[in-house]
């Protein structure tokens, strides 16, 4: 499937607290996420999201829709401490976690498995020789249709205006190969503020939503 070097960047912008370290060493092992196990559950609305930075809309999700199995993919070692250490203390126990990019583990879900799919604020690699390295391509887009379910919807929101448009062509590329699927660019769902969420709002950059949502099976 994916051939290439799926993560640019840092797993690790900074040491961590000690609270965090405590709750990261003694406790990482409750919410990584066992495929197998995960794969076999019936009956659940399944919930990615993948780069959730420091969990801030993975947590407020999780509580919110706490029926829901919410499953946050980021290596970044600061996020998955952060998340561990939120939903330890607020004893949530429907959050999984995995610490790879979502490029190297995709294969192990099923297909037609997600419900919803969050991702919000990826790297925009704004650089024109970097854009090769953004999370959203051609062969990711039809690689995460077929995992997702029919009616259900990709989220994916950014303040880079190039990203956003270079995004929306791919997806009217896709649907006049494919025509299984529709997109609409309204904020249609309740996301929490993240960091970079209010770091493009104090700069008064513009937010670009856009909601992919599957109407058929792919191949």
């Amino acid at each position: 499937m994916f051939n290439k070097k799926f993560f640019y960047g840092r797993l690790k912008s900074r040491g961590l607290s000690k609270s965090k370290k405590f709750y990261y060493d003694n406790y990482k092992n409750n919410y990584l996420l066992d495929f197998e196990k995960i794969n076999l559950i019936k009956n659940k609305n399944f919930i990615l999201e993948i780069g959730f930075g420091l969990g801030e809309n993975l947590i407020f999700q999780s509580e919110k829709y706490n029926e829901d199995i919410f499953i946050g993919v980021d290596p970044f070692i600061n996020g998955i401490a952060n998340v561990i250490y939120e939903a330890k203390l607020k004893n949530l126990n429907n959050i999984y976690l995995v610490n790879s990019p979502i490029q190297s583990i995709l294969d192990k879900f099923k297909n037609n498995f997600f419900s919803k799919i969050f991702i919000l604020f990826p790297d925009p690699w704004m650089k024109k020789k970097h854009n090769k390295r953004r999370l959203i391509n051609n062969l990711f887009l039809k690689e995460i249709l077929k995992k997702m379910k029919i009616q259900s919807s990709l989220i994916f929101v950014t303040d880079d205006k190039n990203y956003f448009e270079n995004v929306i062509n791919l997806i009217i590329e896709l649907k006049v190969e494919k025509s299984s699927f529709h997109y609409s660019l309204d904020n249609r769902y309740e996301i929490k503020d993240t960091k970079y969420f209010n770091k493009a709002s104090n700069l008064k950059k513009e937010i670009y939503f856009l909601n992919l949502d599957k109407l058929k099976n792919v191949t």
